[in-house]
């Protein structure tokens, strides 16, 4: 897939190591996102309330592809300060803002497929993102296994639901499941656990995508930092589904060798 790219950037590194791998793209910050654009490349604020003027400006660099990258919080609109595109498709936008995150992700990739944009997956556009199923670190025991499948489940469970990307099982128990917080403020939660809720388990983060979800859009990701934090919960392992984006994938081994922990690289599955 050829043309040039547009990176519609969110918080966190992934917008950067696109950008890295993408040296011609535009770099597209919303007003009330906190993301500096690189160095040297071609930027457009944008604002949620004026897409209109974004697609203008798109057309006008030349963009024919776009990649939607890092954690953006929903907005809050107001449609007296909406142009009159964005203006038109907010009676959309309502409908989903009350469902779950690929339901509203869904309709911005159709909203911008229809201003005749191509929407792409991060994975398209910047190689090593991802990894084969593989494992890396300690053995992996019976009681991380149960409690892996037992995460695996759920998350499959609830994808009817739209929400969750994550969980945390110990001993056969739920220690949290990953809403709309995100998965620091999961791992935090579960940090709090008290021991005896553990039944004497480490215990296991589970993180996949949700079945049938848009992988254009949020490709769940993790990073070292999400393994300090799996660490700072006290836990055991770390289980994901192949098509998991893994930063920094050198520090990421690094890290968990250094704490004794796991992590395993399934295949999706029911």
């Amino acid at each position: 897939m050829t043309g040039r790219l547009a990176i519609v950037a969110g918080i966190g590194e992934l917008p950067q190591k696109i950008a890295a791998a993408n040296p011609d793209a535009l770099f597209v910050t919303i007003k009330g996102v906190e993301v500096l654009a690189p160095e040297g490349f071609e930027h457009v604020a944008a604002s949620y309330e004026k897409l209109g003027a974004l697609f203008k400006s798109m057309r006008g660099a030349g963009v024919e592809r776009v990649v939607f990258a890092g954690k953006v919080d929903r907005p809050k609109l107001n449609p007296i300060r909406m142009d009159r595109v964005t203006l038109g498709l907010f009676p959309r936008v309502k409908a989903v803002l009350g469902k779950g995150d690929d339901a509203l992700l869904r309709l911005v990739a159709d909203v911008f497929e229809e201003q005749g944009f191509s929407v792409v997956a991060a994975t398209d556009v910047t190689s090593s993102l991802t990894i084969e199923a593989s494992h890396m670190g300690r053995k992996i025991s019976a009681e991380d296994k149960e409690d892996a499948d037992h995460g695996w489940h759920l998350l499959s469970v609830l994808a009817g639901e739209d929400i969750a990307q994550g969980v945390v099982f110990a001993g056969g128990q739920c220690l949290g499941i990953e809403t709309i917080q995100g998965t620091n403020a999961l791992l935090e939660f579960v940090a709090k656990t008290p021991e005896h809720l553990k039944q004497g388990a480490r215990g296991v983060f589970v993180k996949r995508p949700k079945p049938g979800q848009d992988d254009r859009m949020d490709i769940p990701t993790i990073g070292p930092d999400t393994v300090r934090a799996v660490v700072a919960a006290g836990l055991g392992g770390i289980v994901l589904e192949v098509g998991v984006i893994v930063m920094d994938r050198d520090e990421v081994e690094s890290l968990v060798s250094e704490h004794d922990l796991f992590l395993d690289v399934r295949k999706g599955q029911a």
